[in-house]
Parts: C-alpha cells; sequence; structure tokens
C-alpha cells in the first residue's frame, strides 16, 4: 500500500507540473459552466438544483476524461522510460493502480473546482443537497469507468493522439447502449428484456439513475466492475508488452491474452445480468422526499390484502417507439409493478401484454376498459394501461397513464389497489355550491366539479336534506353553508356532542360558481348560523388575506392594444410546504395549496383545542373583503397591498376539550381552492377526461376526511411528490419589483390620465366656441401634451426596461461565478508561479534587441492592410442606408443656429407665406398690418432642429404623391415647400413636407420630407401640428384672441350669458384684409370689451358701401404682454371683415341696448 501511495503522489505530481494538465483543466471548467449556463439554463430556469450541469457532465467527459490520461502509458512506451519504470521495486499492477488513482484525484480535483454551483444553489434557494452529493459522487465514479478504459487505451500504443481518439471510441460506445436511437433498433426486433439488458451497459443509464438520487446495487456492481475489467486488462497489456508475458498467466502468445481478455468481458456481461436482475431493488433513495422508496402506505395496503391480486399491464410497444416519454413511463410502472410483487409475493403477481392490432390482447384490453389511443398512419390502437383484480373478481382499472401523472404513479397504483377492497364510508355533504351537475336558468347546467370525483372514490357521498339525514353518516361535510335551518343546527350540534367529524369548507367570497355561471351572481359569506361559536373559533368574513411572496403571475390586461398587464394576484397565492403545519398527518407531505380570496379563522372560546394546520406567509398581510365584492384589478390590489408580519391561520383542527369521545372539526377558510381549474389541469382522450393535479388542494380534502374517518392508510402516500425548488431569492426579487413597478406605473397612468383630459379640454374649447380651428396657444398646448404623453410612456418603458434590472445583475455575476471566477484564479496563480520562477532565475539579465527582417516586415504591411480592409468594411456595415441615418439629426447644427434664421418661407398649392425677422420680431412679408404669433415661429423651428430620422422611404419620383410629396405647382398636391435663410439670404435648410400628421405610437408624430432637387423620401420624427400656409394660422387674425384675456362684459353689461356669445362670435370673426392708416366710413356699431383685471378696450365698426372695417381703440395701460405685442401693430391699422360677420356682432350687442 505504500509503494502505491508513492506511485500515485508521483503521478499526481506530474500531472501539477504539466502545462496540458492545466489547460485541460481550464477547457473543462469552461466548458461545464458555459453548457450548464447557456444549454442547461441554470439560471433561466431558476430551479435550485443542479441537473442542468451533470446533464451535460458524460458528455464533457468523452473529451476531458481521456484528455487527461492519453499519456499515462503512451509516452512512457514513447520514451521507453517504461523500461527504468519497470527496474524499480514495484509490481505492474502497483504502477497501474497508481496512475490511475492520480488521474481520478486529478478529474476529483476538477470535479470539486465546480464548487460555486453547490454554493449558488445553496444561496439562492433550498436545494436537495443529498441528490446533488450522490450527483457529484456518480460523477466522480463515471469519471473512474472511463479513466480506466482510456489507461488501457494509453497502454495499447504509444502515440498519444491514437490513445485519445481509441478512448473517445471504447467510451463512446458505452454511451451508445444507452442512447434512444440504438435502443430502439433493438425494439424492432428484440423483447423489453433484450432491450433493457443493452441499456444496462450503458453509462448513460447508470448515471442518470443516480443523478435523479436513486443508488441501485446494480450501478455499484457495474461501475465497480467496468474499473476492474479494464484495469486487469491494462495490466495484463503492460505485461506482455514489456517482458512479453504476466505473473499471471504465464504465456508469451497474444492470441492467449486476447482470449483471456475475452474470457474477463463473457464474465463481466454475465455478473452485470445478474446483478441487473437480481439486486435492482436492492436501492438506497437519497432524494428529501424519498421519492423512489415506497412510501408506509403501499407498504400498509400490500401488507393487508384479504385476497391475491393480479395486476395486468397492457402496453402498445409502438407507443414507446413514438414517445420515448412513455416508454420510460412504462419503465417506471413495470418496476413499481416488481416492487410491489416482491413486497408481497404471495398476495400480489403481475403480468405484461403487448396487444397487437386485432389480436384477442386487444380485445381483452377494450372489454376491460382500457382506453385505446389511435394511432391514425398505422390505423390501429396503442394501449397503456392497468387492470387489477382479486379473487373475489372485483376489479378496478387504469384506463390509460397519462404522461402528465408520471410524479403520481405510486399514488395512482397504490390507491387502485386499496379501492379492490376498501369499504367505503357515508360522507354527509352540505353544500350551497353546484358541486354536482346542477342546472342553471336558461337550461345551462353547471358540470361536476371533479374533487366530487375524487371524493366518491373512497366514500358514499349523501346530500344533507333534513335533520333526520344526519343520523346515517359516518362524517361530515359542509361547504360553504347558506341558510342553515334551525333543526338542521341543531342535529349538527347534537351529531357533534357525540363525537361528530366534521370537514367545514367557509368563504368570504366564493368566487368559483362566476367562472361557469352566466348569470352574474351575488357574492356572500359562508353563515354558520351559531355553529362557529358552538365549535369554539371565529371566522374572518370581513377581510382576505394576501400574500406576495407567493402570489402567482395573472393575465390582468384590459387592452392588449394600448398596455398589456401581466401582475402578482396577491389574493391568489400558493401556500408552501412551509406554511404547512409538519408535525399533523393531514398537511406533513403536503408541497403547496393555491387558495384565492382566502379569510382567516382563530380561536373562540375554551371549548375546542385549536391547532393550525396552515398558516399565512412571513410577509403576508389583509385587504378588505370589499376589494373581491367590487373586482378590483390584481394590478390595483398590488398597490394596495402592504405586509403585517402577522400571524394568519388559513386552515385549523378544533377538537373538543375534555371529553372521552370529542367532535373534530378541520375549518378551511376557503371554498374556491376545491373547485377544479385552482388545483388540476384537464385532458381529454377521445371521450375521457383525465385530470391533472397542479397542486395539493385535493390531497388537504382527502387527507382531512381519512384523518377524520380514523383511517390513514393512504395519507402518507398523497402529496409525494417531487418538490420544485426555486431560486426564492430571485423569485421575491422579481415580486418586489413588480410590485414597485406596478406603484410607479399607476402613478404614471394618473398622470397620462390628467394629461389626456387636458388635451381634451382644448378640444372641448373649440367646439364650445364653435370654432373650426385651432388658435396658436391651442396648437402649443396640443404640441406640449403631446410631448408630455410621450415623455410620460417613455418614463414608463424606461421604468420597466429597468424593473429586473437587479436580477440581470444577480444573472450576470451568477455566470460570471460559476463560469470564469475559477479558471480565472487557476491562469492568475499559474501566471504568479511564472513570475516567482522567472524573477527567481536572473529575470532579463540584459536588454533585448530585436531585428526585423524583411519577412518580418512584409507580413506586418500585410496584416495591416487585412485590418485596415477588415475595419473599413465595419464600418460600411454600420453606415448602411438605413440603420445609419436612423436617429440622426435630420438638420444637423441647426440647434446651434436657430438665432440665425432670418427668413421662412412656406409654399404650397395655396399660396406663399414669407416671415422675416425685424429687430428680433417676426414679421409677415407684404402684410405691415399683420400680427405674427412669435411663438409658433420659435416652435416651428425648435421642432426642425429636434428632428430625427425615422425610417427610409422610396426614392421613385412616381411614389411622391403616395407621402403627399407631388410638387406644390401640381394640382391638388399636398406638399409644403419650407426654406429657411440666414443673413444675405444664404440657404440653411431647403426641403418639402408631405403628410405629417403620422402615428408612429405613443402619442409620437411624424411627417415625410424630401430635400429639395431630390427624390428620395424620408420619414422623419418630427411633431408639425399644423403646417397650413393660410395667414389666419400663423397671426392674430380674428378680432378677439384669448391671449388678450378673458372678457368680463362688453357694453357696460355683465351678463354671463351675453358675454359669453360675444365671446363666442367675435373669436370666430376673421379678417378678411387689413391696411394702414384710417378708414373712410360712417361709425355703425361700437364696442367697449371689458377685460378681466380693470382693462377695456375698444372696437369702431365704420361701414363705406358694402365694406365692413373694424378699428382698435386701445388704453395705455394697455401696452404689455400680448395685448400690447398686438396694439402696437394694430393701432395703425385698421381691418376688413364681412357684412355676415358684422350683422352677427350687431345682433349680440343689440340684446343689451
Amino acid at each position: 500500500m505504500k509503494k502505491l501511495w508513492i506511485v500515485t503522489k508521483n503521478e499526481l505530481l506530474r500531472y501539477f507540473i504539466s502545462p496540458l494538465a492545466y489547460v485541460y483543466l481550464v477547457a473543462f471548467l469552461l466548458l461545464n459552466g458555459s453548457f450548464a449556463v447557456y444549454f442547461g439554463h441554470f439560471v433561466d430556469r431558476g430551479i435550485a438544483g443542479l441537473g442542468s450541469m451533470f446533464a451535460f457532465q458524460p458528455w464533457l467527459y468523452l473529451l476531458f476524461i481521456p484528455g487527461i490520461s492519453m499519456r499515462l502509458w503512451a509516452e512512457e512506451f514513447r520514451s521507453k522510460t517504461v523500461v527504468q519504470l519497470l527496474t524499480m521495486p514495484v509490481s505492474v499492477s502497483t504502477l497501474v493502480w497508481g496512475k490511475f488513482l492520480a488521474s481520478w484525484i486529478f478529474a476529483a480535483a476538477a470535479l470539486v473546482l465546480t464548487f460555486p454551483f453547490w454554493l449558488t444553489v445553496n444561496y439562492l434557494g433550498a436545494p436537495d443537497n443529498g441528490v446533488i452529493a450522490g450527483s457529484y459522487l456518480g460523477s466522480w465514479v463515471l469519471a473512474g469507468c472511463m479513466l480506466a478504459i482510456s489507461q488501457t487505451m494509453s497502454a495499447l500504443t504509444k502515440n498519444q493522439v491514437i490513445a485519445l481518439v481509441l478512448a473517445v471510441i471504447v467510451n463512446f460506445l458505452f454511451f451508445l447502449s444507452g442512447v434512444e436511437y440504438v435502443l430502439g433498433f433493438f425494439r424492432m426486433f428484440a423483447p423489453a428484456a433484450v432491450v433493457d439488458m443493452v441499456a444496462s451497459f450503458s453509462f448513460l443509464v447508470h448515471f442518470g439513475t443516480i443523478a435523479g438520487g436513486l443508488l441501485e446495487m446494480r450501478d455499484v456492481v457495474f461501475f465497480v466492475s467496468v474499473i476492474l475489467l479494464f484495469n486487469v486488462t491494462t495490466i495484463l497489456v503492460v505485461s506482455f508488452r514489456t517482458s512479453g508475458t504476466s505473473r499471471w498467466l504465464k504465456s508469451t502468445q497474444a492470441a492467449y491474452y486476447v482470449l483471456f481478455f475475452l474470457l474477463l468481458l463473457t464474465a463481466f456481461t454475465g455478473l452485470n445480468l445478474t446483478a441487473n436482475r437480481f439486486l435492482r431493488t436492492e436501492q438506497y433513495d437519497f432524494t428529501q422526499e424519498k421519492l423512489h422508496t415506497l412510501t408506509p402506505s403501499s407498504r400498509r395496503v400490500l401488507e393487508n390484502l384479504p385476497e391475491p391480486v393480479t395486476a395486468k399491464l397492457y402496453y402498445s410497444p409502438v407507443l414507446g417507439q413514438r414517445n420515448p416519454e412513455l416508454r420510460l413511463m412504462y419503465d417506471r410502472v413495470r418496476l413499481l409493478l416488481e416492487q410491489f410483487a416482491r413486497l408481497q409475493p404471495e398476495k400480489f403477481s403481475y403480468k405484461i401484454y403487448n396487444p397487437q392490432p386485432l389480436d384477442d390482447l386487444e380485445d381483452q384490453a377494450i372489454a376491460a376498459g382500457l382506453q385505446p389511443l389511435p394511432l391514425v398512419d398505422l390505423n390501429q390502437n396503442g394501449f397503456f394501461g392497468l387492470v387489477l383484480t382479486d379473487s373475489a373478481d372485483r376489479r378496478e382499472i387504469i384506463p390509460f397513464f397519462a404522461l402528465e401523472r408520471y410524479g403520481y404513479l405510486e399514488q395512482d397504483l397504490t390507491e387502485k389497489v386499496y379501492q379492490l377492497y376498501h369499504e367505503k364510508k357515508t360522507l354527509g355533504l352540505i353544500s350551497s355550491l353546484p358541486v354536482f351537475d346542477t342546472p342553471f336558468a336558461g337550461g345551462y347546467v353547471s358540470p361536476r366539479w371533479n374533487i366530487m370525483t375524487e371524493i366518491e372514490k373512497f366514500y358514499e357521498v349523501k346530500i344533507i336534506n333534513s335533520a333526520e339525514d344526519l343520523a346515517k353518516i359516518d362524517l361530515l361535510m359542509m361547504i360553504h353553508p347558506q341558510k342553515l335551518p334551525d333543526d338542521v343546527v341543531g342535529a349538527i350540534k347534537q351529531y357533534s356532542e357525540l363525537g361528530g367529524k366534521t370537514l367545514l369548507l367557509l368563504d368570504t367570497a366564493a368566487e368559483a360558481p362566476r367562472i361557469f355561471s352566466p348569470d352574474n351572481i351575488e357574492f356572500y359569506p359562508s353563515n354558520l348560523n351559531g355553529l362557529d361559536k358552538f365549535w369554539g373559533f371565529r371566522f374572518y368574513n370581513e377581510l382576505v388575506v394576501a400574500d406576495l411572496d407567493n402570489s402567482i403571475t395573472v393575465d390582468a390586461t384590459k387592452n392588449y392594444s394600448t398596455n398589456p398587464v401581466f401582475t402578482q394576484d396577491v389574493v391568489q397565492f400558493v401556500a408552501p410546504a412551509s406554511s404547512m403545519n409538519p408535525d399533523f398527518p393531514v398537511t406533513r407531505n403536503l408541497q403547496g395549496i393555491l387558495f384565492a380570496s382566502v379569510s382567516a379563522v382563530v380561536p373562540d372560546g375554551g371549548r375546542s383545542a385549536f391547532l393550525p394546520l396552515i398558516k399565512g406567509g412571513d410577509q403576508s398581510g389583509v385587504l378588505s373583503s370589499g376589494v373581491v365584492y367590487e373586482g378590483k384589478n390584481p394590478a390595483d390590489l398590488l398597490g394596495m397591498f402592504k405586509p403585517d408580519g402577522k400571524l394568519k391561520f388559513l386552515a385549523a383542527l378544533l377538537i373538543e376539550k375534555n371529553k372521552k369521545n370529542p367532535f373534530e372539526v378541520i375549518v378551511a377558510a376557503d371554498t374556491d381552492f376545491i373547485y377544479d381549474t385552482f388545483w388540476s389541469s384537464g385532458r381529454t382522450i377521445l371521450e375521457n377526461n383525465y385530470f391533472i393535479p397542479l397542486y395539493d388542494n385535493a390531497n388537504f380534502i382527502l387527507n382531512s376526511l381519512d384523518y377524520l374517518a380514523g383511517d390513514e392508510t393512504l395519507i402518507d402516500l398523497r402529496g409525494r411528490t417531487q418538490k420544485i425548488r426555486r431560486f426564492e431569492g430571485i423569485e421575491n426579487m422579481r415580486k418586489e419589483n413588480l410590485r414597485n413597478f406596478r406603484i410607479k406605473e399607476n402613478d404614471i397612468f394618473r398622470q397620462i390620465d390628467k394629461t389626456k383630459k387636458a388635451l381634451q379640454e382644448v378640444f372641448g374649447k373649440r367646439e364650445f366656441e364653435e370654432r373650426n380651428n385651432f388658435t396658436s396657444d391651442e396648437l402649443a398646448v396640443i404640441a406640449g401634451t403631446r410631448q408630455r404623453l410621450d415623455t410620460l410612456r417613455s418614463e414608463l418603458a424606461a421604468i420597466r426596461m429597468n424593473m429586473h434590472r437587479n436580477i440581470e445583475q444577480t444573472g450576470m455575476m451568477i455566470k460570471f461565478v460559476n463560469i470564469y471566477l475559477v479558471p480565472l484564479l487557476i491562469l492568475l496563480l499559474l501566471a504568479a508561479a511564472g513570475a516567482k520562477g522567472f524573477y527567481r532565475r536572473g529575470g532579463l539579465s540584459g536588454k533585448v534587441r530585436i531585428s526585423f527582417n524583411r519577412e518580418f516586415k512584409t507580413a506586418a504591411v500585410v496584416t495591416v492592410l487585412l485590418a485596415a480592409a477588415g475595419g473599413v468594411s465595419f464600418l460600411l456595415t454600420m453606415s448602411d442606408a438605413g440603420d445609419g441615418y436612423e436617429n440622426r439629426p435630420v438638420f444637423e447644427g441647426l440647434t446651434e443656429k436657430l438665432n440665425d434664421v432670418e427668413k421662412v418661407v412656406l409654399t404650397s398649392a395655396e399660396g406663399e407665406l414669407s416671415f422675416f425677422k425685424e429687430d428680433g420680431v417676426w414679421k409677415l412679408e407684404g402684410e405691415p398690418c399683420a400680427v405674427v404669433y412669435q411663438e409658433r415661429i420659435g416652435r416651428f423651428l425648435a421642432v426642425l432642429a429636434d428632428a430625427v430620422y425615422y425610417e427610409k422611404k422610396s426614392d421613385k419620383a412616381e411614389y411622391l404623391s403616395r407621402f403627399g410629396l407631388a410638387p406644390s405647382s401640381a394640382e391638388g398636391s399636398e406638399s409644403v415647400e419650407v426654406r429657411l435663410e440666414g443673413a444675405k439670404n444664404s440657404v440653411l435648410a431647403d426641403f418639402s413636407v408631405g403628410r405629417y400628421d403620422i402615428d408612429i405610437g405613443r402619442g409620437a408624430r411624424a411627417a415625410y420630407i424630401r430635400f429639395a432637387d431630390k427624390f428620395q423620401v424620408w420619414m422623419i420624427k418630427a411633431d408639425l401640428i399644423d403646417l397650413s400656409t393660410n395667414v389666419a394660422d400663423w397671426t392674430y387674425g380674428s378680432l378677439w384672441n384669448l391671449r388678450f384675456g378673458r372678457l368680463s362684459g362688453f357694453n357696460r353689461t355683465s351678463n354671463l350669458n351675453r358675454t359669453a356669445e360675444m365671446v363666442k362670435t367675435l373669436l370666430n370673426v376673421g379678417f378678411v384684409s387689413a391696411a394702414e392708416g384710417k378708414p373712410e366710413g360712417e361709425k355703425v356699431l361700437s364696442l367697449e370689451l371689458e377685460v378681466e383685471g380693470s382693462r377695456q378696450i375698444g372696437i369702431d365698426f365704420l361701414q363705406n358701401k358694402e365694406h365692413i372695417y373694424a378699428r382698435y381703440q386701445f388704453r395705455p395701460e394697455d401696452e404689455s404682454g400680448y395685448l400690447g405685442f398686438f396694439a402696437r401693430t394694430a393701432e395703425k391699422c385698421h381691418y376688413e371683415i364681412s357684412k355676415e360677420n358684422f350683422e352677427k356682432i350687431d345682433n349680440v350687442a343689440a340684446t343689451v341696448r
């Protein structure tokens, strides 16, 4: 043993001084982490387990293991150091085992360095560490088997590459026997026993069993025998190649050794076939839930069989060929039947039948009631079901093993065996909910609830219609009681006084009936008519429990086209295993129960002992039951939720004190949780429906009934499924992020609604004043509102984008730690060790001179040219026409040149407007009396400065009209030509605008433009609002403008109705023309307008033949603000209005004369 340790230590040292070993080690760690994270979705799945890592490890070993073992003997033979080894006082077997152990330890080191994965799942969740430890052990043993094979291949040659290839091939053969396409080939002609034999020689099959949490004795035999077989073979090979013989065989003939290897291989095969047959049930289950071990319930059921039972399994192999998962399920059923038979060989037996089309077995399966699965393309049926019969001719069947029931196979089989001999007790039922087929008004019939089908498998259900019915039952179940008659209440009390057992389900608001009812059923809380005080508890029907940490995600979208909303529903949550009482048989094995608007119960009085069964989460809270009655949106409930940290009991057991035969009541504060959609999903095969449980809701009901009935035979069986272990930390972060997002989102939506109301007020104001056009101020408000909406939506998008930023950062950190951290540390240590050795050898002893010859320079020039070509290609790719312009400013540098714009010219088919700047004031060329909206010009220029490219369109002239960009001279053209000029008539921008009010989503607007003398059309992101060449749209073009202020009266009247009528009239009277100076004519009307702020303005109307002129009379105090700006021009001018409009003004004025 001492010599073995010396050899092992020396070989191990050679590994750690070999650079190639570190290359393989770092490569293995990088690939292992990358495959687990990116192909196994380690982070995205969010499961606290290492299945995603171990699933790929065998395939990584296929390269890693031969790589680290190829030099073990090949290098010794190549360099002839094997002769030196054999001169040492060490046997060949010691050398072989020493090299094997050294490489196995090195492989163990590589495996141990994946420890960040194990630490991660424990940090983020609560994994099954027993399964993880077993998987690590199985992975290490698998590596040992592959190393033994690889060492043998290395001993056969002196070429390391050949050794590597041979090792990969031979190891791959041990993989192939477990690959589905190979097994499928054997299934075409061989019976199941042969297929199982082939699979039993696969590394993948044995490692998969261990990684699943089960160690079978046959796995131990297989792995040990592989290591022994190939290490013994290596000893023989090395002995024969070095000395021509061996200590064991004493022969010099190569054929003799080949024959002996075949004998060893035959012995290996026989040993493993024997182990596969007889040792498969000898196993150790290291899963936390003991998933691979028969439960005490199954053992009790089998031990108590009164009559022999025969199980007949009908299975069509074609189903497994079509769906490998069905084949795996068949294997699992077969193994369970075998375990049942071994546990009770005298009372339980099984047979397996493979029905073929139109044979007697198919007829038997159909006659027994099994579900045929039609295979249309083959024109035949497939079967996968079970028939159980006993000697008393009792029968139970499983018509079809649905894949979704894979995790419940033991429960299904055991329950069917139990039902063969189980004598059903009578369950009395009082329910106000339609749990059976119930007709509604209008001919609608609500379907039976599946929970009643499950209950009726074990109990005779009797509807309680009168007080007398209570005397004929074994236990009582009450569901959402309403309006209980006094005699029934009295009978229930008497039943309880005699030690009666009751399961009581209450509800604040039973929502389930609304799911299927065509009517809007009114909510009512449960009414016990005093029974709650009699039993000693209080039911809080005015509140519901809310739990964010355990809540489910629901679709709360009102309008998918505007804002899809997926949120947490805090009043629908899954009570996890941590919320269950672990010491009580009813809840001990349950993993999760989905509740909806559940309330709470508390003890009341001292008559009963109160034992909590299910409690709310640590971070739960309460909401008023009104949120359910009012149908509040889950997104709103999320914003209302606040945890209070108080204890809340959702279900409890009440046991009467101080009595030999006490009553027992199990009470739960919800009824919705027993409705089908809250705990199961359905699958229909032909005319049969199969329900697949998603939660333990039904198990809680059945366990409660069994406990109350005094029969705990099946309680240990129910709820025993593999626990889904999630990254709880990340899941809680996600829910908290969503809650914070909803709060911010609701705040932004309130601001958006407020902004939209402001926009509606603008439109309402225009309609009230009976105007066709918006004023400049209103256009500015519209533009600002749209911009505000766009800003708010952008904020919402940014919040949504960053909502899970902390989770993304955690994910990136997980990826870094598990993929790169350890390899980087190894490389750093190697670099540090190399630097230390370098300096220890003296470092740089002198200056290093490098001379560049002609060839080197030529290569450098070519390299630079190729790099430059690559860079140019990249830039050309990035500047591709569409993508290169997107979001770039349309008018580069215009923002800095806004003050330099001296002239704005707008030209359309309707005419031309030319604005010029004089002393900082914009004026309209040719119209000295027109007062220009300064803000509108400024806003127009600002919009152009902020405009960005959105999308590139056509560059063909024939398509211009589609975009409204036909030349302005063309008939019906929508185009507006825009030219911006600076000092000395320099052109700053020259382009045409087509359609300009294009909605591009979420309030943003776009326009089509093309530049002068070009046909290329661009869509730009810019809100131009109203781009017309109508003078009135750019100037103060009506008799009154709201910028001047609000009118409080006119002509000495302050009548609100008369004033409002005058305001509407003046706002809609536009100017026909304007001219400087005083008009000639007879004054026909004078208006004295009283403006808020005690200001007065006069307007004289003069008539000259058919023309009506208006002339303003301003006061000195009116020379400030908008009114002052208008007055400085208007006091020098007069304005013509139409005779029709004057008559409207005169008519309103006449009402106050």
